[in-house]
């Protein structure tokens, strides 16, 4: 199988990531939630439940973890420098990834279309279901 490796992180480089895809991301696709979050921070979010992804994180001080909504996942935001680079779940021992894909080195162009997907009338078994199917899981986490 032949895995496509995209590095990327905060603009500070506090969090840091290596995400091995099984597709090139335009085969993954980019998907933009319609959440009042997601849509603030303008992101275009990706995942691969054939992939893994190791996260490391430089001084876990500078790392702000945000829930809202039905607080199913972890928004992992820098404090210092401001960016939002992907929300983790975990559930039933495992932990699944979204990367929001402008945090990218360097990020996916901007013809590449972001599918519009609203999620807002999920239930938490129906979320936590969805994420654990396609989310991409967690191999590591250094904090």
């Amino acid at each position: 199988m032949s895995r496509y490796r995209i590095v990327g992180g905060c603009h500070c480089g506090n969090i840091s990531y290596v995400f091995d895809a099984s597709a090139r991301v335009e085969a993954l696709s980019l998907r933009a939630c319609q959440c009042s979050f997601c849509r603030a921070h303008g992101a275009r979010t990706t995942s691969d439940p054939n992939g893994e992804i190791r996260i490391s994180i430089r001084d876990k001080e500078k790392l702000q973890r945000y829930r809202f909504g039905l607080k199913t996942a972890d928004f992992l935001i820098c404090r210092a420098c401001g960016v939002f680079v992907g929300a983790q779940m975990t559930t039933d021992g495992k932990s699944y990834f979204t990367v929001n894909a402008n945090s990218f080195k360097p990020p996916p162009a901007y013809d590449i279309i972001a599918v519009a997907n609203d999620f807002g009338a999920e239930d938490v078994g129906g979320r936590t279901a969805r994420r654990a199917h396609r989310w991409t899981p967690v191999a590591e986490f250094q904090e």
